[in-house]
């Protein structure tokens, strides 16, 4: 038995900052990711950092890098003079487009080098068009995955 058993909700905010730590990005970005998806927020830099048990120093660079992402963004409150953070509810979508540009510009290029090496050099122009289909296809399916979350989120806002 864990000691999350008792509370989903910092089963799940744990969970995302040791998965956000696998990926070689702050541990307590996930948590504060975790936890503004969980909450949405807007919630102050005092009131992250006692929910997270962290530094508010802590909580600017992370929220700070969420921000840059889109996952995240800063918004303010009427009379308070503090920068609130809430989560962005396309933020995962427009992340997730980033990201295939990105596959979609490396299989373009993996092409193009492949079209260009010397015949002599079948064995890597082999390895390049494998990885540049590879990359289509994830890029492809991405694509397909990335249309459905935008239509069920179009349904949710006019539910």
């Amino acid at each position: 038995m864990n000691s999350y058993d008792d509370d989903p909700a910092v089963e799940f905010i744990e969970t995302v900052g040791l998965r956000f730590q696998e990926q070689n990005m702050p541990r307590i970005a996930g948590r504060l990711f975790g936890l503004l998806l969980l909450e949405g927020g807007p919630f102050s830099f005092g009131e992250l950092a006692d929910k997270l048990q962290v530094s508010r120093g802590s909580i600017s660079t992370n929220a700070r890098m969420l921000a840059e992402m889109g996952l995240i963004e800063r918004v303010s409150r009427p009379g308070d003079r503090q920068d609130h953070y809430q989560i962005v509810p396309d933020g995962m979508v427009r992340l997730f487009k980033r990201q295939l540009e990105k596959l979609w510009w490396s299989a373009n290029f993996y092409h193009s080098i492949e079209a260009r090496l010397p015949d002599h050099k079948q064995q890597a122009k082999q390895r390049l068009h494998a990885t540049a289909v590879y990359t289509r296809k994830a890029a492809d399916g991405l694509a397909l995955g990335i249309t459905e979350a935008e239509e069920l989120l179009r349904q949710s806002e006019t539910a």
